[in-house]
């Protein structure tokens, strides 16, 4: 399966790898600039080169746009390693080093466009100035079960499954600003928001769900519906009121949604590879902005 042979299939292109031939195309030239970088230093196994090497065209991905389509494939579909392999014409262990390669890859990209979220809370204050509200949500990502008890007791939800999560930051234009680490399934949103305390700039607003009663940063006005008293009912207003902060909310969770166009995120995660939970998500939330970067310009020029 390669690239050329679809690419003038808008529909196509866009079902495997989430991405318009446009927004593929923009973001082909920094791949391919990560890429020479790293292949001119390094070999495929990740030792330090010792001669002068070019792509081979008998490669299994002989082209650049086929390693950047490889990529966007597995995170778009999520399929298993062993389906993916057969799609390319490689064997699983090949499919699995293309993978992770490749996805450091991905990732460095990314970054060097600035469309990756900050993963430092401390900055924020920073990074938000001029910003009047942002939007607070956590996600969860069912995992298999693990096979050590402390592992599974650790990662069990309470929603008869086993998970990880991680809390996100948003803004109006649904772009992620801010993405924490990833924590076992037990650990609460408002535990996270502890773990890794927001600094936001005084006088932003803050809109965030009743799972984080008790958070509330120095300076910032909190947003958040009211919930229900025991043996009680809400009364009309508070009713309307929750009805009109739901609306606004809406706006974090169609920028979770856009993140999960990436399956591997809104799946049962398989890959047991340390910290590659971690990266995957960075890397949905990534190409998440970078699909709001690319809509914002077009609609500029």
């Amino acid at each position: 399966m390669y690239y050329d042979k679809i690419r003038h299939r808008n529909s196509q292109v866009l079902a495997a790898t989430g991405l318009t031939p446009v927004e593929f195309d923009a973001l082909l030239t920094t791949f391919k600039y990560h890429w020479d970088e790293y292949y001119s230093h390094f070999t495929l196994e990740g030792k330090v080169r010792q001669r002068i090497s070019y792509n081979r065209k008998t490669s299994v991905l002989p082209l650049i746009q086929d390693k950047l389509f490889f990529i966007l494939v597995y995170l778009k579909t999520n399929p298993l390693q062993e389906l993916h392999a057969i799609q390319f014409e490689m064997t699983q262990p090949q499919a699995n080093r293309w993978i992770h390669l490749l996805s450091d890859i991905l990732r460095r990209t990314l970054k060097t466009l600035g469309e990756l979220p900050d993963r430092n809370s401390k900055r924020l204050i920073h990074i938000l100035q001029g910003c009047e509200e942002v939007l607070l949500d956590g996600t969860e990502r069912p995992i298999q079960r693990p096979l050590d008890e402390d592992w599974q007791s650790a990662c069990y939800s309470g929603k008869k499954t086993h998970s990880i999560k991680n809390n996100l930051l948003c803004t109006n234009n649904l772009r992620i600003v801010w993405l924490s680490s990833t924590y076992k399934g037990h650990v609460h949103d408002k535990k996270i928001c502890d773990e890794e305390p927001l600094l936001l700039p005084k006088g932003i607003r803050l809109w965030q769900d009743t799972g984080f009663i008790g958070h509330k940063p120095d300076g910032v006005e909190i947003c958040m519906p009211k919930k229900k008293p025991k043996g009680k009912e809400l009364t009309c207003v508070e009713k309307q009121e929750n009805k009109r902060i739901s609306g606004v909310r809406i706006k974090v969770e169609h920028a979770i949604g856009g993140m999960k166009k990436c399956r591997i995120v809104k799946e049962r995660f398989r890959c047991h590879k340390f910290g590659f939970e971690d990266m995957v998500i960075l890397i949905a939330c990534g190409l998440h902005n970078f699909r709001i970067s690319h809509k914002m310009s077009h609609i500029t020029n």
